[in-house]
């Protein structure tokens, strides 16, 4: 093991040629065609990096419908949290439009990240963003975004709910037939005067009575209902996705290909330039599936 780790350190340390590993990256994704946004500090310093394939900008260009974007730290040696955007195809498949390798995750880090975004789209606006609830992000999107709609993961609003619910004292059985239960019938109401009545029955019902729960509910998720409430959300173009499990995905896709957390920023960058090169020959191929079987179901009606 020794050996293997001196040879790929020798490796590394050839195709560097003397350079930083940023330096490195930065010249090498160049030299790919890849999209650059960089944000330096006074000491000259990257301190945001973002990166887009050439091959996601042409997909992007014809699917700019819907973008989901979640964060992760598991990614490098900085332990600084790498933010991942994900489109989707008309085959319902994912495709990564780019990545950013970031300092912080504050107002303003979100708000250069969704700036570099909108340089790549040019004049198309998306019709929806989907998140989680993270402040700073949230209003970055409104501000960068204004006429795109805005949701929110309702996977993690879940997940949030539940979490409270037994830092109240509920079990982990109760939180989740909570969750299953009335707040998904809340969820699904089709009308807005449908989704206030059943918001009135669950404060009437038992659950009502414990007043510190239904005081967060109150406090955190109904005042933003519109963007997690399917009487609202049905209303915008999201082709399905109010989740942002597609970028969870795609976070655990990238992490296999590393197979490491500890990856300078040279390694990560060809790991994730080799995950987007067989993303994009395995999303080709299901376009020209999906085409096949649509002239196929043609034939047949002829």
């Amino acid at each position: 093991m020794d050996q293997v780790y001196n040879e790929t350190a020798k490796i590394r340390r050839e195709r560097l040629g003397g350079l930083s590993p940023m330096r490195w990256t930065l010249i090498e994704a160049d030299r790919l065609g890849y999209f650059i946004g960089v944000d330096f500090d006074d000491d000259h310093c990257v301190t945001r990096l973002f990166l887009c394939h050439p091959e996601s900008i042409k997909m992007l260009s014809a699917w700019y419908f819907v973008i989901l974007i979640d964060s992760t730290y598991k990614t490098n040696k900085y332990k600084q949290p790498l933010v991942q955007l994900i489109g989707v195809s008309p085959v319902k498949k994912n495709f990564n439009i780019g990545f950013a390798l970031v300092s912080d995750e504050t107002k303003e880090t979100y708000a250069w990240v969704l700036s570099q975004l909108k340089n790549v789209l040019g004049g198309r606006r998306p019709d929806a963003f989907v998140t989680d609830k993270e402040g700073g992000l949230g209003v970055s999107v409104r501000e960068i975004f204004p006429s795109s709609a805005h949701l929110l993961c309702v996977w993690h609003m879940k997940k949030n709910i539940e979490a409270k619910m037994m830092s109240l004292g509920s079990s982990r059985e109760s939180a989740e037939a909570f969750v299953a239960g009335h707040w998904q019938t809340l969820m699904n109401a089709n009308t807005q005067r449908g989704f206030q009545q059943r918001w009135v029955d669950l404060q009437n019902s038992e659950w009502g009575r414990n007043l510190r729960f239904m005081n967060y509910l109150k406090g955190e998720w109904i005042p933003c209902a519109q963007r997690w409430a399917h009487c609202y959300t049905n209303r915008v173009f999201h082709i399905g996705n109010t989740s942002t499990n597609r970028v969870e995905s795609a976070h655990s896709s990238l992490q296999k290909w590393l197979a490491s957390s500890t990856h300078k920023i040279d390694t990560l960058f060809l790991r994730y330039h080799t995950s987007i090169e067989g993303k994009v020959t395995e999303l080709r191929k299901d376009l020209e599936d999906s085409r096949l079987k649509v002239f196929s179901i043609f034939l047949q009606w002829c």
